[in-house]
């Protein structure tokens, strides 16, 4: 029973994070992906700030932070959040989560090789070609509501590449900072930056009925409790069974985009979406070569 902590910690949050995509398409009319992202992460860092509060996880020592890659991460997190409410609000939330997850673990690699010169193996060379065949098959299936998908899905692809970069400079900070502080900056910095442009944006929705139901949503289950549960369950978690585990998030946010928001898919998306899927497979079955 010891053993199922972790991996349940980790499947509550990816169920947790599935639903982001569904609550913004839910939030009353007026919203923006810029103002999202800041309700998101404000809340989302009080709710931590509360927590680590509360279990005394704050650090005595912050000039123990490493700043560089920590604001490589913050960079990397607010392009990754504004990127994909972009694409959820352009592609919807089937496509747009399921492009952005199954594209991560193949930028990190890219950048991975870049950085720190680890070669890519052949498992992922196979899993990029099931990725951007996926790609095609989507944008050549036409988009969401008659409408052409086409640049469009750059957005989503692109907030793969910023997540892929977030989880390398991620990886660099909590080798300093427990995982709960490590959340807490990234957000609450992201928080910090971004609050002076949402002053451009419409914010009256947010004091409605729906608004606070949304942004409560967001902020305190999505980002708040989701991210200490995937901090703790990846520490107790073996990388097979995690990155398995993985897989839930877009398989729920793609459900909860068909099936609940009743978005419109072409045999063509669909079997892009599975063959984008595929790929994350195909990188799961790579994992007992590099833990052998």
């Amino acid at each position: 029973m010891r053993n199922l902590i972790g991996p349940l910690f980790l499947l509550v949050s990816c169920l947790l994070f599935s639903v982001t995509g569904t609550l913004q398409q839910l939030a009353p009319e007026g919203h923006t992906p810029v103002v999202i992202t800041e309700v998101r992460m404000l809340l989302g860092s009080l709710t931590i700030l509360a927590w680590c509060l509360l279990n005394h996880r704050l650090p005595s020592n912050w000039s123990a932070v490493p700043w560089k890659p920590m604001l490589i991460a913050v960079a990397s997190v607010l392009l990754y959040q504004l990127l994909f409410f972009y694409s959820v609000a352009e592609v919807g939330v089937a496509v747009g989560s399921v492009v952005a997850i199954a594209t991560t673990p193949l930028w990190a690699a890219v950048v991975a090789f870049l950085l720190f010169k680890k070669k890519p193996s052949k498992f992922w060379v196979f899993a990029t070609v099931l990725a951007i065949a996926g790609v095609f098959l989507i944008n050549f299936g036409g988009g969401l509501q008659a409408q052409s998908v086409d640049w469009k899905l750059l957005l989503p692809v692109a907030a793969g590449l910023c997540y892929g970069v977030e989880i390398i400079a991620v990886g660099k900070v909590v080798e300093k900072l427990n995982p709960e502080t490590t959340m807490l900056l990234e957000m609450g910095l992201v928080a910090v930056l971004l609050l002076p442009v949402t002053f451009f944006f419409p914010t009256k929705w947010i004091f409605t009925t729906g608004g606070i139901l949304v942004s409560l949503g967001l902020g305190v289950v999505t980002a708040g409790i989701a991210y200490p549960c995937f901090t703790y369950g990846i520490k107790y978690t073996s990388p097979v069974v995690a990155s398995t585990l993985a897989l839930t998030e877009p398989l729920m946010a793609a459900a909860l985009g068909i099936f609940f928001l009743h978005e419109n898919l072409s045999i063509s998306m669909g079997l892009g979406m599975l063959s984008l899927m595929a790929s994350v497979i195909v990188l799961i079955f790579e994992e007992p070569n590099n833990h052998s």
